[in-house]
């Protein structure tokens, strides 16, 4: 009971809808807001008009291409949301109504449709997030403050050149550090992003990592030669299974804005495990599993997964070299 409590809750925060909201100013930057299960646009720090903003990134020729399809992708979204939330609901209803035997397999069902939903929900925001991020860096606005965003659209990016990093002038590499560096460049890159740096049996640790994008997230250094060949960023999210959620998707999107589609994806959450009160004992025992990875152009792989051991329970995404 308590599982289709929580999943129809993310089921509504996912569809809650902005009404009478302004429309999208095209003399200002827009800002994106990453919220649980979703993205919210605003300019000037209020939220605007998502339709609005959807039909006017439509006609610039740097945003169309990502904007048309998230708007796409959000209508599949939002109809298997819909469904999912009335399959879910129908035998709630019926318990709340004092009805004998509700049909909870209903209840099943719709459980498994919100988890095919997810995956299409993260492809949707990325997509809406990359169109914004395209004209945010193709327009010029009065306001000497904006900054402009790190890549202007999914296909024109340079992933290794450019990955963890937000903005064109950010440290080089991957996540702020340079493959190839020696340990001693890549403290010093850490300690100039603000972070400590240590280091034990010829690996190097950083408190954080120099480029901004994953926040939270202490990066492990491996050397060959005394070179830097692999950088893994180690997440550990909050202790709930709401927050894990949050937290997956949000790094997974991250991934994906910079990198575009994974090359494969899977995410596995079996039925004994959908209750949120066993999600959690369900990662650490490594039932829940998710993993993606994707191949960069020049040669670097980068993968995310989940690691439900040694304790604490942590996302992880590892870059590794290709040379």
């Amino acid at each position: 009971m308590k599982a289709m409590k929580w999943m129809a809750a993310a089921l509504a925060l996912h569809g809650i809808g902005c009404a009478s909201l302004p429309n999208m100013d095209s003399s200002m930057p827009i800002e994106i807001d990453h919220g649980f299960f979703a993205s919210r646009y605003k300019q000037a720090g209020r939220p605007i008009d998502p339709g609005d903003m959807v039909a006017r990134l439509k006609q610039e020729p740097s945003a169309e291409s990502a904007a048309s399809r998230g708007e796409g992708l959000r209508v599949v979204s939002s109809v298997m949301a819909s469904v999912a939330g009335v399959l879910i609901g129908w035998p709630l209803g019926q318990a709340i109504g004092g009805e004998r035997k509700p049909i909870w397999a209903l209840a099943g069902v719709g459980a498994g449709v919100f988890a095919v939903n997810i995956p299409i929900a993260i492809w949707a925001d990325s997509s809406m997030d990359s169109a914004v991020e395209a004209y945010n860096k193709t327009r010029t606005f009065s306001d000497d403050t904006t900054t402009e965003p790190e890549v202007s659209t999914e296909d024109t990016r340079t992933p290794g050149a450019r990955a963890g990093s937000t903005s064109p002038s950010g440290p080089p590499g991957v996540f702020g550090f340079a493959f190839g560096a020696s340990m001693e460049a890549s403290a010093a890159a850490c300690r100039q992003g603000g972070h400590t740096w240590s280091e034990e049996e010829g690996a190097g640790r950083c408190s954080g990592a120099p480029a901004e994008g994953l926040a939270g997230a202490a990066a492990q250094l491996d050397f060959t030669d005394g070179r830097l060949t692999a950088v893994e960023l180690v997440i550990r999210p909050p202790d709930d299974a709401q927050g894990w959620a949050s937290a997956f998707r949000e790094t997974e999107a991250v991934l994906v804005r910079t990198h575009g589609k994974s090359k494969e994806r899977t995410f596995v959450v079996p039925d004994d495990c959908k209750a949120e009160e066993r999600f959690l004992a369900c990662v650490a025992e490594g039932k829940v599993t998710g993993s993606a990875s994707w191949s960069l152009d020049d040669g670097h792989s980068v993968a995310l997964s989940i690691a439900g051991s040694p304790p604490p329970s942590t996302i992880r995404v590892r870059a590794r070299s290709g040379q």
